[in-house]
């Protein structure tokens, strides 16, 4: 559920596959240790949804909090560009 901010605050949302989601329903360390890639963080300063590409195919969109978007926008940097180098 995506709770309500000031306006001038951005919001961090969290884009889950199902694979993604069920493995962030254990904890955020499993999501961050698994090799799962499968969802998307977002920083958005409009309180619009659709700045969010493909929104409507995510299984679910959780609002979360900029530690932890930090550290999943990093890890799927390393998991992406581990991907990306193996693929080369």
């Amino acid at each position: 559920m995506l709770s309500s901010q000031k306006n001038n605050e951005p919001r961090y949302l969290l884009c889950l596959s199902k694979d993604a989601k069920l493995l962030f329903q254990v904890s955020l360390k499993t999501l961050i240790e698994s090799e799962n890639s499968d969802f998307m963080v977002y920083k958005l300063r409009d309180r619009s949804m659709i700045d969010i590409p493909d929104y409507k195919e995510w299984l679910e969109i959780v609002e979360i909090d900029e530690g932890k978007y930090s550290l999943l926008h990093l890890n799927l940097c390393y998991k992406i560009g581990k991907e990306v180098r193996r693929n080369k």
